[in-house]
């Protein structure tokens, strides 16, 4: 679902030269690595908006790890190329911290649907 009219884009800081811009090679990379990798407008677009639909954000791709081992390859991937990345899980913040205010790699949770063990101990 697109964001409605009134969802304002993010207020844009500088991108800090740390930071690669994202190109075609790491989108890629990212699909090598990663079992669901979304690209484009419109299939970004409900990672590109918050909770409240108030702010709009500007990422092309998201990944979609289904395990914390495509988790670990695609943060590698990032780290190694210096993409900055927008961990997403609920996006129930009310101050738009999981939109993505340039080209930032969004990191979905929403796969990582399964509890594989618990510490009976510290829970």
């Amino acid at each position: 679902r697109r964001a409605s009219a009134a969802a304002r884009t993010m207020p844009v800081a500088p991108r800090h030269p740390w930071y690669a811009t994202l190109e075609d090679s790491d989108v890629n990379a990212l699909q090598t690595v990663c079992s669901r990798v979304l690209e484009g407008v419109d299939a970004c677009a409900p990672y590109n908006t918050d909770w409240m639909r108030k702010w709009e954000g500007r990422a092309r791709v998201v990944a979609e790890p289904a395990s914390t081992e495509e988790v670990s390859a695609v943060l590698k991937h990032c780290d190694r190329r210096r993409l900055a990345v927008v961990p997403q899980g609920g996006k129930t913040g009310l101050v738009g911290g999981s939109v993505p205010v340039h080209d930032e790699v969004v990191l979905s949770t929403r796969r990582l649907d399964k509890i594989e063990g618990l510490d009976e101990d510290t829970g």
